[in-house]
């Protein structure tokens, strides 16, 4: 953000991540788009120092229960802008960071990991002085941040981190010294923000945000007063100082609440008046477009309380149904997981797998009949088919979430020579990927390969049991899904 926009503020962000899961509106979200529930917190996506604290500590963000931030621009945060430099934590901006997580965190092994850190990057005596820091009260451990620690154009204060214990939780709090007493990961119950007082009080993702009214003052908001229609919603506009959303996962719906919280009754009424109209003017515009708008819109609702407006609305697994309908949203038959894809009914799922003998691209041999008890996938490849070097990459990394001796992926090149095959892989950086030699395309004639990329996924007693031909988005997410199936069986 450019500096010239540096205003003070306050924004309060929370999820309740565990309260959206128990919701039924999440569990047909995650049947029906099972991405939305893929793990997202896979460590071999995180940096080596983050992979070795989670081992340390027992941290594990599969366990992560809810998190909020509340950061504050300070009146000071004006100096940052008339400088040209970004604000810096402690003068001119605060933050308070928390999180609950399931289960029992080592505090003492986290700070002892942080402590060895700072003795590698900083030397020994800033490592001492952070140790002297730790402190114990009750079931809270905290452990102090000096500025030294932290880049002095960022940051001019210390940061207290504290871990404690809250029955099967454990809870983090990362903040200000001094600013952290009594502040929870419930703080927006308490909070000064007014909207998100007057939100849904069963929402479990919430944002607020406080406008400081010198936003509004700026010329691109006070040009053009001779035209009456901007110089009224300009007017409008000026009268806002918060904003507010709230998602709220129901068991048969998904409420979406915007509330925008003003100065006076008259801004307020203004406001009102604008997005009664833009909502008209939106179902306007699906109509002309030759197309029946979508049934939300109709269920929109706008409303004027106070010095608050409201725009609300539920979001039913009927409407998703009709985005798909309306090419708003993947259709199911294009996203649907494995166990209703349609491939299931590809003639050889369910056969035995034909045998395969042959060669490795590196002369060793390859016989299918020496993986029983393995799942194995082969894909069916060559190095000019622009789908096939798309999905390889994909279908690597999923493979490679199962242990070797569960699973095994084989690239079957299609009638390529070895010279062609090692240069595209050395290209592409995937010399580790196990390639079989089909020169005379016999073994895809077996596989009954028509066009490629083709997968075949074969279960641990030789049985075909998954069936994918060309390659999608959601191609290596199905054949993952499948293989995760067979090994729990």
């Amino acid at each position: 953000m450019s500096a010239d926009f540096l205003f003070s503020f306050l924004l309060f962000f929370q999820v309740q991540i565990d309260s959206i899961k128990e919701s039924g509106f999440f569990r047909m979200l995650a049947e029906k788009y099972p991405e939305i529930s893929k793990n997202i917190s896979n460590p071999k996506q995180l940096d080596s120092e983050l992979q070795e604290m989670i081992e340390v500590t027992g941290l594990n963000f599969e366990d992560l229960a809810q998190f909020s931030l509340m950061v504050e621009g300070l009146d000071g945060i004006s100096k940052a802008s008339e400088e040209g430099r970004s604000p810096k934590i402690g003068s001119e901006l605060e933050f308070f960071f928390s999180a609950k997580i399931k289960g029992h965190l080592d505090a003492i092994k986290m700070f002892a990991f942080i402590l060895e850190e700072i003795g590698e990057e900083k030397g020994d005596g800033i490592r001492k002085k952070v140790e002297k820091s730790i402190s114990k009260k009750g079931e809270s451990f905290s452990i102090t941040m000096p500025s030294e620690l932290t880049d002095q154009v960022f940051s001019d204060s210390d940061l207290l981190f504290s871990i404690s214990k809250d029955g099967n939780y454990s809870n983090i709090q990362i903040g200000l010294p001094g600013k952290m007493d009594g502040l929870t990961e419930d703080e927006d119950q308490n909070s000064t923000l007014a909207c998100l007082n007057a939100m849904a009080k069963d929402r479990q993702i919430t944002l607020g945000i406080r406008v400081d009214p010198a936003v509004w003052e700026r010329p691109e908001f006070n040009s053009q007063q001779q035209n009456p229609l901007f110089a009224g919603l300009a007017n409008s506009i000026k009268g806002i100082r918060e904003f507010g959303l709230a998602l709220s996962f129901r068991e048969e719906s998904l409420g979406v609440e915007i509330c925008v919280h003003c100065k006076d009754t008259q801004s307020a009424l203004g406001l009102w008046t604008v997005a009664q109209g833009g909502l008209g003017m939106a179902q306007l515009a699906m109509a002309q477009q030759g197309g029946q708008s979508p049934t939300i819109l109709s269920r929109i609702k706008t409303q004027a309380e106070k010095t608050n407006v409201f725009v609300r609305v539920d979001l039913l697994e009927a409407d998703l149904n009709e985005f798909e309908r309306m090419s708003l949203l993947p259709q199911q038959d294009q996203i649907a997981d494995s166990k209703e894809s349609p491939l299931e009914s590809d003639p050889l799922v369910g056969k035995k797998a034909a045998p395969i003998e042959t060669k490795l691209l590196d002369g060793t041999s390859f016989n299918l009949d020496e993986y029983q008890g393995k799942v194995v996938v082969l894909d069916f490849w060559a190095t000019w088919c622009g789908p096939c070097i798309k999905a390889l990459p994909q279908l690597i990394e999923s493979s490679s979430d199962f242990a070797p001796e569960e699973v095994v992926l084989v690239a079957v090149n299609q009638g390529e020579n070895k010279k062609r095959i090692t240069q595209f892989l050395q290209q592409k950086k995937l010399m580790d990927l196990t390639v079989a030699m089909d020169k005379n395309q016999r073994i895809g004639r077996d596989y009954q390969v028509q066009g490629i990329p083709k997968t075949v996924v074969i279960d641990q007693k030789g049985i075909i049991r998954h069936v994918e031909v060309g390659f999608a988005e959601r191609t290596a997410f199905r054949i993952k899904s499948k293989i995760s199936k067979l090994i729990e069986k």
